[in-house]
């Protein structure tokens, strides 16, 4: 009897293997992350929700020997050797075709010929389709004209009395919000979220960590907490389990370690906007007092930031890719 195969390696949720053009992508549940590390070459993809590797041999060989028996997909290919610079290869066989032999100029002559007659009639075609095609629209607009008309002289003949005027409601905006209105700061408040979650390519994580934040009700509250979240996705994906180890540090170790997957042209500058995020914060954390409309200014910046950054980092899968 065949028996069940099983495996030491600790299995949380799925496990997708598979390939691009240029990458392997492993598409594992965060709390198998460990795996992944295992492996060398490691960035984490957070718009994907993968970790991209090179797409060389000694990698396959790695997904190989961590993954092939309890994935759940995989579907990776073995990479193709490439030919030393010093062997050349084979010479190709010349196609039949190439042997043919040439018609005389002679015979040459005589199809262009045929060819000149054939593409003159061809034109004549097409002016004769073009003509007709042209009355046929002439005779389609008068015929619609025709019973645009007719159904006015009905409408008024059922209708006589003159049609209502109608009028549109126009709704005038206030010239400033009060912000001592509760309903209005709310009001302002959605309307921030609103942009954030566009810019954060319409992330259904982020929407529900920032409602339940309110970075203009909350400020203070809002960048605090959400600096702790961005620090513990740091912590996940350099694989730093020391609490001690900084924000800044991690951020510097991911970019050391080129842990976070950017392609070449990307406009978001990932590392750039996590430093400003940390300035923030600090001045959050450090400064005793300060005016309302700077908390709100700052909970802003840190807002519309945060949104082009989560999608790089974050590691929980979004509703519905559990």
């Amino acid at each position: 009897m065949t028996m069940p195969f099983t495996t030491n390696a600790q299995k949380f949720g799925p496990i997708e293997i598979s390939q691009d053009d240029n990458h392997f992508l492993v598409r594992i549940h965060p709390e198998n992350r460990d795996r992944a590390k295992k492996i060398a070459g490691r960035q984490w993809d957070g718009a994907r929700k993968v970790w991209v590797y090179p797409k060389d041999l000694p990698t396959y060989s790695a997904l190989v020997e961590e993954f092939q028996k309890d994935a759940n997909i995989f579907d990776i290919r073995r990479p193709k050797t490439k030919r030393p610079a010093e062997i050349k290869p084979p010479p190709e066989e010349a196609d039949a075709e190439e042997f043919e032999e040439f018609r005389s100029v002679g015979d040459l002559g005589e199809d262009q010929g045929r060819i000149s007659d054939q593409l003159e009639l061809i034109r004549e075609t097409l002016e004769s389709i073009n003509d007709l095609a042209s009355n046929q629209n002439r005779s389609i607009e008068e015929l619609r004209d025709q019973q645009t008309e007719t159904a006015g002289i009905l409408k008024r003949i059922e209708s006589p009395e003159k049609d209502a005027i109608k009028t549109e409601k126009v709704e005038v905006l206030p010239e400033l919000l009060n912000f001592d209105n509760p309903k209005e700061k709310l009001l302002f408040e959605k309307a921030l979220i609103a942009v954030a979650y566009d810019a954060s390519k319409k992330s259904e994580s982020f929407h529900k960590w920032v409602e339940l934040q309110s970075p203009i009700e909350k400020p203070v509250d809002f960048v605090t907490n959400t600096h702790e979240k961005l620090k513990q996705q740091l912590e996940k994906i350099v694989g730093e389990a020391d609490m001690k180890v900084n924000f800044i540090d991690l951020v510097r170790q991911a970019k050391q370690d080129k842990l976070i997957y950017l392609e070449d042209d990307d406009p978001i500058k990932v590392f750039q906007i996590l430093y400003a995020l940390n300035d923030i914060r600090n001045r959050f954390a450090h400064a005793r007092k300060f005016h309302r409309s700077e908390r709100w200014a700052r909970s802003i910046l840190y807002l519309m930031n945060l949104a082009l950054v989560w999608p790089k980092i974050m590691m929980e899968p979004e509703d519905g890719h559990e």
